[in-house]
């Protein structure tokens, strides 16, 4: 009996054991990697690309020519005026009367000088008395005039359409000639600045074209401009010349001022090649060649294919110079993890209803 039940018990420790494997065996994790497309694209030679920012086309400070308190100031910062509307206004009464009391010399001055223009005529006045009331006239005059444009100068308007950036004084504050009031941006159009370096200068000529490059979603909108100016002096610190084109405001696209883009100077006669970039992340190296995991669709299993690569460009991109001909399905991560045949699982993402994969 005792001879049975040992036999029993080591039966079933067997039975356990055996179980136990094929649980563990239906375990087995199926590693989850990211696929994507290898795409061919367009690209273009001959063309230099630098980082650039957009600014505004001009900034102004707005200055009063004469001095007085005000009592009118648009202070707020970002609101657009149009060319010729006030922006800022001083007490005008002491020039009015300026105006008023130079102007009554002015008709006396001038009444004067007609009536000595006729009694010269006549040759009944002597030239020298003449000449007098001709210089008090042309006195009178020039103080009235005067007198004008410092009433009209208690008025600071717009020279040109553009937004108010800041403002230096407060309202009833006492300004004089040259203080700064507001500063005053043209946003008309937008004046992209970059440096480059004397190599990139001596490529440029007058067939030369020019772009900003401006990243909208996951792609590049390429808005053309035209050439401004090109310094003539080098930067200590960067070793290269600025240079600085314009471009429209595009209705389609929140360009601001201040922002960071890409300068895109093409040379003539650009031609259009086909190249295919793909990231760094995809590419694995055994022994002295370079290969990329390929997936199959149908099995769900990654096979290695080895391929030619060139440099590396920007983003995390390299070029495939050989071995891929475009469309094919490429493991993008965890490559140095995986073996030939290996059963993997596309990656799909979270979906919307189970964010952070917590279900």
């Amino acid at each position: 009996m005792r001879y049975l039940k040992g036999i029993s018990c080591l039966l079933i420790g067997m039975l356990i054991f055996v179980a136990c494997k094929e649980k563990a065996k239906e375990k087995v994790h199926v590693r989850s990697v990211k696929v994507l497309n290898a795409s061919i694209k367009e690209s273009r030679c001959n063309v230099i690309t630098v980082p650039a920012s957009i600014n505004e086309k001009r900034e102004t400070k707005l200055a009063f020519r004469v001095n007085g308190p005000l009592v009118k100031l648009n202070d707020i910062i970002g609101d657009y005026v149009p060319k010729g509307q006030v922006i800022a206004k001083i007490d005008s009464r002491d020039y009015k009367i300026a105006v008023e009391s130079t102007q009554a010399a002015y008709k006396l001055a001038s009444a004067e000088y007609e009536r000595y223009k006729t009694l010269l005529e006549r040759e009944s006045v002597s030239a020298s008395t003449y000449d007098l009331m001709e210089s008090n006239y042309t006195a009178a005059k020039t103080a009235y005039e005067s007198a004008k444009n410092a009433l009209e100068d208690t008025d600071l308007k717009a020279p040109f359409s553009g937004y108010i950036s800041d403002v230096y004084v407060n309202n009833f504050e006492e300004v004089n000639p040259g203080q700064p009031i507001v500063s005053f941006i043209d946003l008309s159009k937008f004046e992209v600045n970059a440096w480059i370096s004397l190599e990139d200068l001596d490529k440029i000529n007058d067939r030369t074209q020019y772009a900003c490059l401006v990243e909208v979603g996951n792609k590049k909108v390429r808005v053309p401009g035209t050439l401004k100016e090109i310094g003539h002096k080098t930067s200590m610190s960067k070793q290269s010349y600025p240079i600085s084109i314009l471009i429209d405001v595009p209705e389609n696209l929140n360009l601001r001022a201040g922002m960071t883009t890409h300068l895109e100077i093409t040379e003539n006669g650009v031609n259009s090649v086909a190249s295919m970039e793909i990231p760094v992340t995809c590419v694995f190296t055994k022994g002295s060649k370079t290969y990329v995991w390929l997936f199959n669709e149908s099995s769900n299993t990654v096979s290695a294919k080895e391929v030619v690569s060139g440099k590396i460009v920007a983003n995390d991109m390299i070029e495939i110079k050989r071995g891929l001909k475009g469309g094919e399905n490429i493991v993008s991560t965890g490559v140095n993890y995986l073996f030939e045949g290996q059963k993997v699982k596309k990656y799909e993402g979270f979906s919307r209803t189970n964010v952070g994969n917590k279900l």
